[in-house]
């Protein structure tokens, strides 16, 4: 695990830390890679405060990765923020986080 950065919001800032996270799971049942493969190769933690809890990223989806692609959103700093776009991104703040993370 290694610290990444900071990623700035308008609100609070992310705190990011990447790492693996080694275990056996199952074949997902839509699109999306397992974990250790491809896109989730790498998994992400992220806190708005490095004394606090890091909470850790979901896997990513390619659908999250079409429509991050497309839209300008800065972040706020609550992971459960809604992302009002054009196209509607199907997800919350985290997903639209772990999108673009899996671009870097």
């Amino acid at each position: 695990m290694k610290l990444f950065g900071k990623i700035y919001g308008t609100q609070k800032d992310y705190w990011v830390a990447q790492g693996e996270y080694n275990v056996q799971e199952e074949e997902p049942k839509n699109k999306m890679e397992k974990r250790g493969k491809g896109v989730n190769a790498t998994v992400f933690w992220v806190t708005n405060n490095l004394m606090d809890d890091w909470i850790q990223l979901p896997d990513c989806q390619p659908i999250h990765i079409e429509v991050a692609r497309m839209i300008v959103h800065l972040p706020t700093g609550n992971l459960n923020a809604n992302i009002d776009s054009c196209p509607p991104f199907p997800g919350k703040e985290r997903h639209f986080l772990r999108a673009q993370l899996a671009r870097i």
